[in-house]
C-alpha cells in the first residue's frame, strides 16, 4: 500500500496540560522565533525529505528567528509520535490526529481533548497565490475533511490521493479501444485485451483492501455511498439495497471471465504493479501514488493513461463519487511553538509552493487552481464538488475486525472463485449483521 495513505491512530491516555492559545490568525502571529518541529514521513536522504530541507531553508529565509526541525514520524517510528502526544509534548506539524470520514471514529477525539490547535482565524487570512482567504483556496471536496462538526477548521491538506484506472496506451492503441466511460464498454475492452493474450486487469490476491476495490467502486455506482455506507454501520441489510446484487454479480463476472491476471492469487501489490508496467496487464485499478511509488521500476518507453472508474448507465448509485482520501497535516496546541507550526502550514499551502509539489512529486494538490500532475485531470475536476469524496475502501479499514472481515473476505473468497455472487450478497449481510450485533 502506498506510502501516502498512511494514517495516523492514537489512543488517548495519560494527561495532557493545556498549550497557550496561538494568534495565528493575527496579521503578525504570536512567536515566530524559536525552534518548531516538522513530522516527515519520509526518511533522511529520500527524495521527499530533502525536498522538505529545501523548504525548510526557505521558511527560515522569511522567518529569521524560526529553527525548522524536521522529525520522521513514518513507519515503524509512527508509535514515538503517539507517545509525544500522550506525553504532553508533541511536535508542533504533524500528520493525522483528525480525522471526519466514516471509518475514522477517533477522529474528533484529539480536538474534544484540546489537544488540536484550531486553525479557523488563519483561514480567514488571505493565502499568498491565491487572492482569496485559506480556506477558500482548499478544493469544495476537501473542505469538509478539514473541519470539525461545528465548521472550525483543524487541519490543512498536505496531499490528496484518488483511486482510478491506470492503463497501458500502447496495448490500447494497438488494439483500437478508447478508455471506457461505462460498464459495459470496460467489459468490451476487457474482452478484446484478453483476446490479444494480455491479462486485462493486475490485482494482488493477498491483499484484501485492493480486491475490495473492485467491489467498493460498483457499490458506489449501483447502490450509492450512502446506501453503502449504512449497510456497513448496521443501519440498513446488505442484501436489501437497491443494486447491491447486481454489483457483486458485475464482479463475478470479471472474475469468471477471466480478466484478472493469471497467478494474481500469490501476487503481492509490487508484483501486481511490476505485471502491469511490464506490460503483463493492461489496466490496474490503483491510488494516485502508483506513478512516485514504482517510478524506479517504470520503463523508460512506458506510456500510462488513466480513467476514472466508469459509470453505469440508468443505475441509481453515484455516478461522479471518487474513493481517496487526504493526508492531512494538524497543529499541536500542546506543543512549544503552535504560532509557528500554523505558519509553517500557511507557507506549505501558498501557491508557488503547491505547485512545486505538484511537480517534484506527482501529487494532486488540495487547493484549487493548481493544476494537477498530467493524467489526473479529470480526477482533479471531481474533487470540485463537495460530496465527491468517499474514504479509500469506505474507511471498513478503521472498523473492528468482525466488520472489516464480513466484507473484505466475502470479496477474497469472490475472487478465489470459491463463491458465487448470491452467496457472495449472502455472505456479507450475514456478516455484518452479526458482527454489529
Amino acid at each position: 500500500m502506498g506510502a501516502a495513505a498512511v494514517a495516523v491512530s492514537l489512543t488517548l491516555t495519560g494527561c495532557f496540560t493545556q498549550g497557550n492559545d496561538a494568534k495565528s490568525g493575527d496579521d503578525k502571529p504570536a512567536n515566530l522565533t524559536g525552534e518548531f518541529e516538522v513530522v516527515s514521513f519520509y526518511p533522511e536522504g529520500s527524495p521527499e525529505y530533502k525536498r522538505l530541507e529545501g523548504l525548510a531553508k526557505q521558511f527560515e529565509g522569511r522567518f529569521p528567528g524560526a529553527k525548522v526541525k524536521l522529525v520522521f514520524g513514518g513507519g515503524q517510528d509512527v508509535p514515538k509520535i503517539q507517545a509525544r502526544w500522550r506525553a504532553g509534548n508533541p511536535p508542533e506539524v504533524n500528520y493525522g490526529f483528525f480525522g471526519r470520514l466514516a471509518g475514522n471514529p477517533d477522529g474528533m477525539k484529539y480536538v474534544e481533548a484540546g489537544q488540536v490547535q484550531p486553525l479557523s482565524d488563519a483561514m480567514s487570512k488571505t493565502l499568498t497565490g491565491f487572492d482569496k482567504p485559506w480556506k477558500d483556496a482548499v478544493l469544495p471536496a476537501v473542505r469538509t475533511l478539514i473541519t470539525g462538526p461545528d465548521g472550525t477548521y483543524y487541519a490543512a491538506p498536505e496531499s490528496v490521493t484518488t483511486i482510478q484506472f491506470f492503463y497501458n496506451k500502447k496495448v490500447f492503441q494497438q488494439l483500437g479501444v478508447s478508455p471506457p466511460k461505462t460498464l459495459p464498454e470496460l467489459f468490451e475492452v476487457a474482452d478484446k485485451v484478453k483476446a490479444s493474450g494480455v491479462a486485462p486487469f493486475a490485482v494482488t490476491g493477498t491483499f484484501a483492501p485492493y480486491m475490495q476495490q473492485y467491489l467498493d467502486y460498483l457499490l458506489m455506482r449501483r447502490s450509492g455511498t450512502q446506501n453503502t455506507l449504512d449497510a456497513i454501520a448496521g443501519k440498513k441489510d446488505f442484501a436489501s439495497l437497491p443494486g447491491a446484487a447486481e454489483a457483486v454479480a458485475d464482479l463475478h463476472k470479471m472474475v469468471s471471465s477471466g480478466y484478472f491476471m493469471d497467478g494474481f492469487k500469490s501476487a503481492d501489490f509490487t508484483a501486481a504493479q511490476l505485471a502491469f508496467f511490464q506490460g503483463k496487464a493492461a489496466m490496474i485499478l490503483m491510488g494516485s501514488w502508483l506513478i512516485g511509488e514504482m517510478k524506479q521500476s517504470i520503463p523508460a518507453d512506458f506510456e500510462v493513461g488513466t480513467f476514472a472508474f466508469p459509470t453505469v448507465p440508468g443505475a441509481s448509485g453515484d455516478q461522479t463519487g471518487v474513493y481517496g482520501g487526504v493526508n492531512v497535516q494538524t497543529v499541536a496546541k500542546q506543543s512549544k511553538n503552535p504560532a509557528l507550526g500554523v505558519e509553517w502550514l500557511r507557507f506549505v499551502a501558498e501557491k508557488s509552493n503547491q505547485e512545486a509539489f505538484v511537480a517534484e512529486t506527482g501529487n494532486i494538490s488540495g487547493y484549487e487552481g493548481v493544476a494537477a500532475p498530467k493524467g489526473f485531470e479529470a480526477q482533479a475536476e471531481m474533487l470540485k464538488q463537495a460530496n465527491a469524496f468517499t474514504l479509500t475502501n469506505l474507511g471498513i479499514l478503521a472498523e473492528p475486525a468482525a466488520v472489516k472481515d464480513a466484507y473484505g473476505q466475502a470479496v477474497v473468497k469472490l475472487f478465489f472463485g470459491q463463491a458465487d455472487a448470491p452467496t457472495t450478497v449472502q455472505s456479507i449481510n450475514d456478516g455484518l449483521k452479526k458482527a454489529r450485533g
